[in-house]
């Protein structure tokens, strides 16, 4: 390939100047625009185009017949820092090659700096949109730099066209020089040397230059300034009595990096909770069991609100009870408390829609109701010091498990309409005893009273063998309606034998079973007459007993309930000896 050609009237030096500019370049005639002269960097990156006749800056970058609107080698303010412009052009194997360039006047012509890009604009193409174009750009820039850079070591007088902040230092840090950009430093005015630039008083601590610059080749070291991050390259100056420093202002280029760190951070939290909704929702397809279930989600789910502590409380289908329970970081004296509040009158009647604070176990408790399908609260769900920025998680995994819940407790009440007595629809022993047995570990576990009464119907065989088994019938169910209408919600009322009911009361003892009684006399009292066929009226009477675990124990109240029961049933019929002669056996 032949050397570039130098028309006559260009000084011999300028020539060598310019060939001795490591990056490629040329000078642009100021009159018509024409290169009239380049080095041989310059030829390697554009390659032939450059020695057609005539040619022009504005054909070979822009492609226009015409000098460009904003050229910039008609700006008359020599000293403002010329802007970076793309082109794109073709090698000298005619491949595509996109390059930067940089105009200014130099003795009489117009310079011009190329500096090819293409290997950044491919990296460009190459990397992930969302991710790696941000690195892309980080990579052009430190390749300008590193071009620029070079460039100013063999071109002082252009070190004011830099955009970056360039200056200059001697062995001691002072500063020799600085451009423009320097200057605009928010510390720049009165600092003397290179460290007051990032608010020091001395030479940083891991500063390469603290024994001189002869041995740094090229160091790179970040700054924070006023809120501003900067980016510093140190070299060795090119004339061996100093250093040359390049400040560069990375704020943007890294708050884009943490907007894309925050961005994959956030995408990847979402996949997880997505991830963990599907887990859970495969877990409760399986046939497992309801307190498997709640422990599988609060193990999932308490990771993902950043906590370690919580409760969750599932109902019972029976109202006042707990089916099941599981709990992370309280203790079981909190828990007791805990549930003992839970349990409480005022709570399950919804007198109260939350538990009070005082019985909550610790002082940035927040409770989450469950709610099923049909909107009723099946449970409550506990935390501990969770950030209301959680709350759309909160929502998003509590309304999957309050309708698992409240599908297991449909399921259980299909269940219990085999524990049912066939003639009154009310409960039979066998359930009686199940759910007493529940309220015996109640109040082992929290102190939580409760009372049995036995009731017993008089004079049933009579009316049997008097009027026929459909009276006796009419009987029990109507005192089957009464008592069941006259227990609260989460009592349970069954039927035990054939004249003999059995009412568990929950959460009273002794005084609430008496009193309860009194209220179920006054009506028997007002309604207590039975038409039978042929409109004969026969009077429901019932003898009653009972027993709270305040006065004996567990074991004992259904014993005790009875022998007061017999012991009215005796005074009834001491107080009606005719009736006890139509009754031969009770």
């Amino acid at each position: 390939m032949q050397p570039p050609q130098t028309p006559h009237d260009i000084p011999a030096a300028t020539e060598q100047l310019l060939q001795s500019i490591p990056a490629a370049a040329c000078l642009v005639s100021l009159d018509d625009h024409r290169i009239v002269l380049y080095n041989q960097a310059a030829r390697d990156l554009i390659g032939n185009a450059l020695s057609a006749p005539h040619l022009t800056c504005h054909a070979l970058l822009c492609q226009n017949d015409s000098p460009c609107d904003n050229c910039q080698a008609r700006q008359d303010d020599a000293d403002s820092i010329p802007e970076l412009r793309s082109a794109t052009v073709h090698d000298s194997n005619h491949n595509t090659c996109f390059i930067k360039y940089q105009c200014a006047p130099w003795q009489g012509y117009t310079l011009v700096l190329f500096f090819n890009i293409s290997r950044e604009i491919k990296l460009l193409h190459a990397t992930d949109l969302a991710r790696k174009e941000q690195q892309a750009k980080l990579v052009m820039q430190d390749h300008r730099q590193q071009e620029v850079l070079a460039t100013i070591s063999h071109l002082e007088l252009m070190i004011d066209h830099i955009p970056e902040a360039v200056l200059s230092v001697d062995e001691s840090f002072f500063i020799i020089k600085k451009n423009k950009a320097a200057d605009a430093l928010p510390t720049s005015t009165g600092a003397q040397r290179c460290f007051d630039l990032v608010g020091r008083s001395a030479p940083c601590e891991n500063c390469p230059a603290r024994d001189g610059f002869h041995s740094v080749t090229e160091h790179v070291k970040s700054h924070t300034i006023d809120g501003i991050f900067l980016t510093e390259t140190i070299s060795k100056s090119p004339k061996n009595d100093g250093g040359l420093l390049l400040f560069r202002d990375t704020t943007r280029q890294i708050k884009l990096v943490a907007q894309i760190k925050e961005q994959q951070d956030s995408i990847t939290r979402q996949n997880e909770i997505l991830s963990g909704l599907a887990n859970f929702g495969t877990y409760i397809q399986q046939e497992t069991k309801l307190s498997d279930v709640v422990e599988f989600f609060l193990n999932l789910f308490l990771p993902i609100i950043e906590t370690d502590t919580g409760v969750i409380i599932v109902n019972d289908t029976r109202p006042g009870n707990i089916l099941c329970h599981v709990e992370q970081g309280i203790s079981e004296e909190e828990l007791a408390i805990l549930m003992r509040a839970y349990l409480s009158r005022d709570m399950q009647t919804n007198r109260i829609e939350s538990i009070p604070e005082d019985a909550l176990p610790w002082p940035d408790s927040r409770q989450i109701p469950l709610l099923g399908t049909d909107g009723g609260k099946v449970g409550i769900l506990i935390l501990r010091n969770v950030d209301r920025e959680h709350d759309d998680n909160i929502n998003l995994f509590a309304e999957p498990l309050g309708a698992c819940v409240h599908n297991r407790l449909l399921t259980l009440k299909l269940e219990e309409k085999a524990n049912t007595d066939p003639l009154t629809g009310i409960y039979n022993r066998g359930y009686f005893h199940r759910a007493l047995e529940m309220e015996q570990e109640k109040f082992k576990t929290l102190g939580i009273n409760h009372a049995v009464v036995e009731a017993d119907i008089n004079r049933l065989k009579f009316a049997n063998d008097q009027y026929g088994h459909d009276a006796g019938d009419l009987l029990i169910i109507t005192a089957s309606k009464i008592l069941g209408q006259s227990v609260r919600m989460g009592d349970v009322v069954a039927r035990t034998g054939g004249d003999e009911f059995l009412i568990l009361l929950t959460n009273t003892g002794s005084e609430g079973a008496a009193a309860f009684i009194q209220r179920l006399r006054k009506t028997l009292a007002q309604d207590s007459m039975i038409s039978f066929a042929n409109d004969v009226q026969f009077p429901l009477e019932i003898s009653l007993g009972y027993a709270g675990t305040d006065e004996f124990s567990p074991e004992e109240i259904i014993k005790n309930a009875d022998n007061r029961m017999y012991a009215e049933k005796e005074a009834y019929y001491q107080q009606h000896p005719d009736r006890r002669r139509q009754q031969t056996t009770e």
